[in-house]
């Protein structure tokens, strides 16, 4: 590809190189003489040189929930621009423990592993931190020193809806509970609870819904077989 782009070797890796600098006519030259040549990079080859294989491991368990997906467009584009790449495994909805998922993640020499609403246990944050494979948790808190977080304040959220309930002059004030092993879930009933005690109220009735529809349709309709109704639901 060199050879027939009069360029020299150098310059070809830069121009398959995500975010290098190269002047558009070489770059135009080199991916001519590529095209006639029918040459590709090898990605996986570059990424037993480099040590970097420009791939994020990227778990989820809610899609059928509309903003994961928005989120996850928005960060595989904002990934994509920096070169990177995105390998997005299942998990289950409910599940606390998704050591196998992450443990098979890194069979693929992944850069880091982005976590939505699902956590980790102590001993794979180890494992991943030793292996020098970043770990970001999104949507989800975990007290572990060696994982980030992406989040948002669900204590201060949850008090804001007690609040805006409390102020529209609703009295029999009624929660659905989320699944209960999350932290999120966890956050936001503690700031509505909170909220409301300050506010000398307490939970009219709770049920749990688990984050699955047909688990919150049932909780709403166990929730509204009594004579007296809430009349709010957070």
């Amino acid at each position: 590809v060199a050879k027939l782009a009069g360029v020299s070797q150098s310059a070809v890796s830069r121009v398959f190189t995500p975010g290098a600098s190269v002047a558009n006519k070489t770059k135009e030259k080199v991916r001519s003489a590529a095209t006639k040549l029918g040459y590709r990079p090898n990605i996986l080859a570059r990424s037993l040189i480099t040590g970097k294989s420009k791939i994020i491991g990227l778990v989820v368990a809610h899609l059928d929930n509309y903003f994961y997906p928005e989120a996850l467009e928005l960060l595989s584009n904002a990934l994509q621009k920096k070169g990177y790449h995105v390998l997005v495994f299942m998990a289950t909805k409910t599940a606390g423990n998704i050591d196998d998922i992450v443990d098979e993640i890194l069979d693929y020499q992944v850069d880091g592993i982005i976590l939505a609403s699902v956590a980790m246990s102590s001993n794979l944050a180890s494992r991943c931190a030793a292996a020098g494979v970043h770990v970001i948790l999104f949507n989800r808190t975990q007290d572990d020193n060696r994982l980030s977080t992406v989040t948002s304040d669900n204590f201060l959220g949850g008090g804001k809806v007690a609040k805006f309930l409390i102020a529209g002059g609703h009295k029999r004030i009624a929660y659905i509970a989320g699944w209960e092993g999350a932290s999120t879930q966890r956050d936001r009933e503690d700031g509505f609870v909170d909220e409301l005690k300050q506010q000398g109220r307490s939970l009219y009735a709770r049920e749990v819904g688990n984050y699955i529809q047909d688990d919150a349709r049932q909780a709403a309709r166990k929730m509204f077989t009594n004579d007296e109704i809430p009349d709010a639901v957070f």
